[in-house]
């Protein structure tokens, strides 16, 4: 140990910042008397921040300033410390001539004519705080942001850098360790805590050192040797504050260019340090003109004159990036997604394990970094390959730390040093007058604040009047896509839109909590409607939106084409043309409007992967004799473990409605038409896979399809639904028994029914005691012309008891929700009973099978199969399958890419053949076999 401690002093193991201290006392010379208050913080529960400590209010007390602090128990000092040092605790801020924040303020909080400072995250015109900044315009608020308080050298002067990158590092330090368990890999690193379950920076350092000591004793796993961090940024804040706690291990640095040798190198010696390279946009941004060099002026100013190299020449070589970098659109990125994806498919072990991107530019200059993450939930794992993100530890992919307050975890120490920053530019700043102008301020307040004044008189200052045009650039570039619903598909929707930072997406559900849950990227928003009772919210959301896309109940999407059709916005829709939506044809064409409806999986990926196919069978002149193609959603076969061997990965009473359709299909050149009510009396056992024992129901109207597909001449045209063998006959029972009704019953009112249990209901409905259920329902099933013959075997009627059973059809305890009908009543016993279980998957599976008779005489059977699984506790495959068709037609449609107006679906290869493209990129493509 006594080794281990001299070597801190070496080269590999440093550790030479002095403990801060926090000065109580400045000096001013400023004669007026004013009042400071300090908001309180409500972000969110992490926000513990303060702009000035109870030291700080205590000296501007002294001087005779007044402070006024709004209570709040969340935060790092309580309020009985600020009324120790001078201040007035009390909510009421309004006779305070400047109002002190951490983060952004609430517009509706905002009081009129006052100054205010804060981070205001405006000076990128950043989406999520224009109606903040147009709410200060009109408050006549005079705005100084945090982040523009400068020096002559444009060096920002108060700030909370340091501790961004210190908590950033250690976060990623302890998430590193984790990931590299899921790996199969044991290193010291998961040893440490995350930042904020430290008492204070200290005690977290001493854990860090703690850490090194086992590196130098044990070493890191040779198969991750040498392990290097790349920090970007050079000697700004954050990067000199991640590699602050970088130094307190065993480490050595290098240059860019001994990157290469270094990781080719076999030295043993690796394993017990860790490799560090400091590097700044001289290492790799490079001009345009190859007979130019690097100036960073030139850089700064003109980035459009530079390309990048960093993915070529420094990120094949890093195991994790620190990224600290200043980033906006004007300039190259240090790694795209397209260059992200090779390098991954390139990489070699140990190599791109984690970014820790400090800099939090979502789609930024790493721009697979699609998301924030939180203190509470700090990493996520990006697919490269998908670009995919998922929560999960076990998943292929990069780790990312993207927390957007890393400060937040230090709240004691990063308060007082942030509140050491700003105190000399207070007295001056607080006594100046907001009612002069804009020019007239630069002789009252700090030289350095000036810049930093964002609004002053209802204004935008001149240097920021930019962020109008910004603003309007912005709504030229952006998609703004509205999702109404937000349901078992719209996850997969969602995923893929929010991943194309240019996509602003809305997401409109009566549920606020469900939308809230999958606004997880910054581009997106959740807000509340019951588009059924508040059409004038509808209208107005729909009108703010370039591309609407509707998951909602299909009932509904004639009433939100309509409005689409008033306010000439485009629409997209997963379910079926119906002749009502069909009848608005030439309104959206006179509008000037697409409305693409059956782009989801059936109908939808089966319409466009069979169209492809068939085309290509034309085009080598063959004919097409029998077509069929058979579609469904399940579970996974490990999850097929209840007696219906299903479980809803759509809506309930979607699927139970689509078994009471009537079918049509050709067989043999014969027509078939099936009532609804027989429907399931038709389901036949189909060889779809040699893994799985399935049967097909007829799906409609297969003869409807003839023309479209081009299958004029075709003896077989059949289109039919999936599922394993056993489940129509389960299903015909409850149809049956009259549990598929969708007649209004009384009974059923949910204010006031009349049943309380399920036997009651039952033995209602069968004219029955409840003692002789069992008995009523056996009768009932097997009495009438309308038999199923299945029936009269004993084994099937014993299945049938059993399944209800389950079901909890005869027990008084079960649940029952009454529901206006019984379809509805029993989708809400269905929804709880055949639900999938965290961890549990589904699966797609989706075959066309083609007899196709060549020019030659020859004849071929040709089948292509999609088969897709679900992600446990990820995205399913439903919601994949349905949602990344939607999000793709939707960004055609939205980049002008679809021309077509008025209610199509995907026939045309125009359509089809862009989104299969993309949709075989993201894992979803068919095999085909002869």
């Amino acid at each position: 140990l006594l080794m281990l401690r001299l070597l801190r002093s070496n080269s590999l193991y440093t550790n030479n910042l002095a403990a801060a201290s926090f000065p109580r006392c400045f000096s001013t010379t400023n004669k007026l008397l004013a009042t400071i208050g300090i908001r309180r913080e409500d972000k969110n529960r992490w926000e513990r921040r303060v702009p000035l400590s109870p030291d700080h209010v205590q000296t501007l007390v002294d001087q005779g300033i007044d402070v006024i602090v709004q209570p709040s128990s969340l935060r790092i000092f309580d309020n009985e410390s600020y009324a120790d040092a001078g201040a007035t605790v009390k909510e009421d801020l309004s006779s305070a001539d400047c109002i002190l924040a951490v983060k952004e303020v609430p517009s509706e909080l905002l009081i009129p004519n006052k100054t205010y400072m804060f981070f205001s995250h405006t000076i990128k015109a950043q989406r999520s705080n224009m109606a903040m900044l147009d709410s200060i315009l009109s408050k006549n608020i005079r705005l100084i942001d945090y982040e523009r308080i400068v020096n002559s050298a444009g060096q920002r002067l108060v700030r909370f850098g340091r501790y961004a990158g210190i908590c950033g590092m250690i976060d990623s330090l302890r998430a590193l360790g984790n990931r590299l368990l899921s790996l199969q890999y044991s290193t010291p690193f998961l040893h440490l805590a995350y930042t904020h379950m430290y008492a204070n920076l200290e005690t977290a350092k001493q854990a860090i050192e703690a850490v090194g000591e086992e590196i130098l004793l044990k070493g890191l796993p040779k198969d991750l040797s040498p392990m290097v961090f790349v920090f970007t940024g050079g000697e700004g804040n954050c990067s000199k504050g991640a590699r602050e706690i970088f130094e307190l291990l065993p480490h050595k640095y290098v240059t860019p260019e001994e990157l290469p040798a270094l990781v080719k190198s076999k030295d043993a010696g690796h394993r017990f340090r860790l490799y560090g390279c400091i590097v700044g946009s001289e290492d790799y941004m490079v001009p345009k003109d190859p007979n130019l060099h690097y100036v960073r002026s030139e850089y700064y100013s003109e980035p459009e004159k530079y390309t990048c190299n960093f993915a070529s020449k420094i990120a094949p070589h890093a195991s994790v990036i620190v990224n600290n970098t200043y980033w906006d659109e004007h300039f190259p990125r240090l790694i795209t997604r397209a260059q992200m994806k090779d390098l991954w498919r390139k990489r070699s072990k140990g190599r791109l394990l984690a970014v820790a991107d400090i800099s939090c530019d979502v789609n930024g200059s790493i721009e697979n970094m699609a998301k924030t993450s939180s203190i509470d939930e700090p990493v996520f794992i990006v697919d490269p390959l998908t670009g995919k993100t998922s929560d999960s530890m076990d998943g292929p992919g990069i780790l990312f730390m993207a927390v957007d307050n890393l400060p937040s975890e230090l709240p004691k120490e990063a308060s007082c040093y942030f509140g050491d920053l700003l105190m000399p530019y207070l007295p001056d700043v607080v006594n100046s007058r907001t009612d002069i102008d804009y020019k007239e301020m630069k002789k009252e307040i700090p030289k350095e604040v000036y810049p930093a004044v964002i609004t002053a008189n209802g204004k935008l200052t001149p240097p920021y009047e930019y962020i109008n045009e910004l603003r309007a650039i912005n709504r030229t570039r952006i998609n703004n896509i509205l999702v109404l619903g937000a349901g078992y598909v719209t996850p997969g929707l969602i995923s893929l839109l929010s991943q194309e930072s240019k996509n602003h997406i809305t997401i409109a559900s009566d549920s606020l909590e469900e939308a809230q849950k999958l606004a997880t990227f910054a581009n997106i928003r959740a807000v509340e409607l019951d588009a059924v009772k508040n059409e004038n919210k509808l209208s107005e959301l729909i009108k703010a939106n370039d591309v609407v896309v509707s998951v909602l109940p299909q009932f509904f999407h004639v009433k939100v084409a309509e409005l689409c059709i008033k306010y000439k916005r485009n629409m997209v829709t997963a379910s079926y043309t119906k002749p009502e939506m069909m009848a608005l044809d030439k309104k959206a064409k006179d509008a000037g409007i697409v409305i693409l409806n059956e782009i989801g999986l059936d109908p939808g990926i089966d319409h466009m992967s069979a169209l492809k196919m068939i085309n290509e069978i034309k085009e080598k002149k063959g004919k097409i004799i029998h077509f069929k193609s058979t579609c469904g959603g399940l579970p996974a076969p490990e999850y097929a473990d209840n007696p219906f061997y299903y479980k809803f990965s759509w809506s309930p009473r979607g699927v139970l409605e689509a078994g009471k359709n009537p079918a049509k299909y050709l067989k043999n050149g014969e027509l078939v038409s099936i009532p609804g009510t027989d429907l399931f009396k038709h389901a036949e056992h189909t060889e779809i896979h040699p893994c799985f024992a399935m049967e097909v129901l007829p799906n409609r109207d297969s003869t409807s399809y003839v023309k479209p597909y081009g299958l004029e001449g075709a003896e077989t045209v059949f289109r039919g639904t999936l599922r394993y063998r056993g489940y129509a006959t389960m299903m015909w029972a409850v149809k049956k028994l009259g549990l598929l009704s969708n007649e209004t019953d009384s009974n059923l009112d949910a204010d006031r029914p009349k049943y309380e249990t399920w036997p009651d209901f039952l033995a209602a409905l069968l004219n029955t005691d409840k003692s002789n259920l069992k008995q009523a329902i056996l009768d009932k099933i097997r009495g009438g012309e309308d038999k199923l013959e299945a029936y009269e075997q004993e084994y099937q009627q014993q299945r049938l008891i059993r399944a209800f059973e389950w079901l909890g059809f005869f027990d008084e305890t079960t649940d029952f929700v009454p529901n206006s009908t019984p379809i509805d009543t029993l989708c809400n016993l269905l929804m709880d009973r055949l639900v999938f279980e965290r961890n549990e998957r589904d699966m797609i599976l989706l075959q066309h099978e083609l007899d196709v008779e060549w020019s030659d005489g020859k004849k071929q059977k040709l089948k292509s199969t999609l088969i897709a699984f679900g992600e446990a506790s990820g995205e399913t495959a439903m919601a994949k399958t349905v949602g990344y068709p939607l999000g793709i037609a939707a960004e055609l449609i939205a980049n002008g890419d679809i021309k077509e107006k008025g209610v199509i679906g995907p026939v045309s290869p125009d359509i089809y053949l862009p989104i299969l493209s993309q949709l075989k990129n993201r894992g979803l493509w068919f095999v085909e076999t002869i």
